[in-house]
């Protein structure tokens, strides 16, 4: 049982035992903290829990109350299953700390709003809307807005990856991209094979769906291919999910060697490659793309505009073969129908205006400027990262061994710093090596470096 759940079996106690009648006030957040000897994100985190199953609620500027219930709480009351709650816990640490207001934010996994301001227009042509031929209103294609998915199929083209608009099916982003090949494709008991470490939302849908996930080394130019092929001898799974380029949160890119390693353990085994890479677009990149050397045969590619764009802006991309395409454009008829047609015309508009490419153009620019000035503060501080070349935002920084990553994330958020724990992107936690992830854009503080140089600076 871990701090968090000794905290809900406490006030869960007091309840059923009637120490907390219905109505009562519970201890404040940092009473309990005091009282149970644990971090205040923890105690949120157990509350947060309490209040999904309705044993308590909050009421603003008053504090937390035990639900009034009409019938007691049994022994024999189900928890939640056992899924569902190792899903939760694999994002617990950074739903916790992403509620609260930190005034520095070097693990968050998006850009600051000042990179992205000259993204989206602040007004749209009047015409935009009315240009679209049939239905305005209606929900289109499950495929997607066809004229997008020409345009992204004309982007992979242009890097000699011959695909056409049929094989691209438009998703809620990234996030909902990987969760309909899960569902599509995988069933409870299935194995896969992971990035490790790799990126900690992937893990949580796994477990969500009842999938085994198995970590693959990750090395500065991408998996350990002899990890990779013991693993999928020994395993026999479904899929490889990985990165091949700008991977989260290591930032390192496939060389071609590894590249065309991957494909061949990856075609003997007839393991479908899932490929994720939130950071296509950007200029200037490194690394080899899987799907350039497959031509999209055997690899699954999932891109998404929300990094580069908006956060808030939910739209991304599955391309893969034909019949894969047609499956997952059906399965997300099903669960939603469609995505969003409008989201959908507006990312077109604004590729087909050079709007979109002048602000990659500018994104990139600064990203560069932001890696140069990491890279010097570093070395002033004698630390060391997972790998000094890097594509997209992130870093992994290193930290002495024996360190705990997870009290350095408890003690920077006392101090109003937000960074991301290696623990939570680990596949198996007992062979990681303690890390932070750093998102380069957001590093341009000195409160962050003051914090490092104090901590873990030489």
């Amino acid at each position: 049982m871990n701090k968090t759940e000794k905290v809900i079996a406490a006030v869960t106690r007091g309840i059923r035992d009637g120490i907390l009648p219905p109505g009562a006030r519970i201890a404040s957040v940092r009473n309990a903290s005091e009282d149970f000897k644990v971090s205040k994100n923890t105690v949120i985190e157990a509350y947060d829990r309490l209040a999904a199953q309705g044993l308590i609620v909050a009421r603003r500027g008053s504090g937390f109350f035990v639900a009034e219930r009409q019938e007691p709480i049994g022994e024999t009351e189900a928890p939640p299953p056992r899924h569902l709650s190792e899903a939760a816990d694999r994002i617990s640490l950074l739903r916790s700390q992403l509620t609260q207001d930190f005034s520095v934010r070097v693990g968050d996994g998006r850009p600051p709003a000042s990179w992205m301001d000259s993204s989206i227009p602040a007004r749209l042509g009047n015409d935009l809307f009315r240009r679209e031929a049939g239905d305005r209103s209606g929900y289109g294609s499950a495929f997607g807005h066809l004229e997008l998915r020409e345009l992204i199929a004309a982007r992979h083209r242009a890097e000699q990856i011959h695909i056409t608009a049929d094989q691209v099916v438009t998703t809620f982003g990234a996030n909902h991209a990987l969760d309909l090949i899960i569902r599509r494709y995988l069933s409870p008991g299935d194995c896969v094979l992971v990035d490790d470490p790799g990126y900690y939302p992937l893990f949580a849908k796994l477990k969500l769906a009842q999938v085994r996930f198995v970590g693959v080394r990750r090395a500065k130019n991408g998996p350990d291919l002899e990890d990779l092929a013991a693993k999928t001898a020994r395993e026999r799974p479904r899929i490889f999910f990985t990165q091949s380029t700008g991977h989260n949160p290591t930032g390192t890119s496939f060389d071609l060697p590894t590249a065309h390693g991957v494909l061949q353990i990856a075609n003997q085994a007839r393991m479908l490659v899932v490929d994720d890479d939130p950071f296509v677009d950007l200029p200037g990149r490194g690394g080899i793309r899987l799907a350039a050397l497959d031509q999209i045969r055997s690899v699954i590619f999932v891109g998404s505009f929300s990094k580069v764009l908006s956060a808030s802006f939910r739209c991304g991309y599955i391309a893969a073969p034909a019949e894969i395409a047609t499956d997952i454009a059906e399965l997300k008829m099903i669960t939603v129908v469609n995505s969003s047609r409008f989201s959908e015309m507006m990312i077109a508009e604004m590729i087909k205006s050079r709007r979109y490419h002048k602000h990659l153009l500018k994104l990139g620019k600064r990203l560069d400027e932001a890696k140069a000035e990491y890279g010097a503060k570093l070395e002033n501080l004698g630390l060391d990262a997972f790998s000094a070349e890097t594509d997209g935002y992130y870093s992994y920084l290193m930290l002495p061994k024996g360190r705990s990553d997870l009290e350095l994330a408890k003690t920077a958020g006392r101090a109003g710093i937000f960074i991301a724990p290696s623990t939570i992107f680990s596949a198996d936690e007992s062979q990681q090596d303690p890390a932070i992830r750093i998102n380069i854009t957001r590093v341009n503080d000195s409160r962050f470096y003051n914090f490092i140089r104090q901590q873990i600076g030489s």
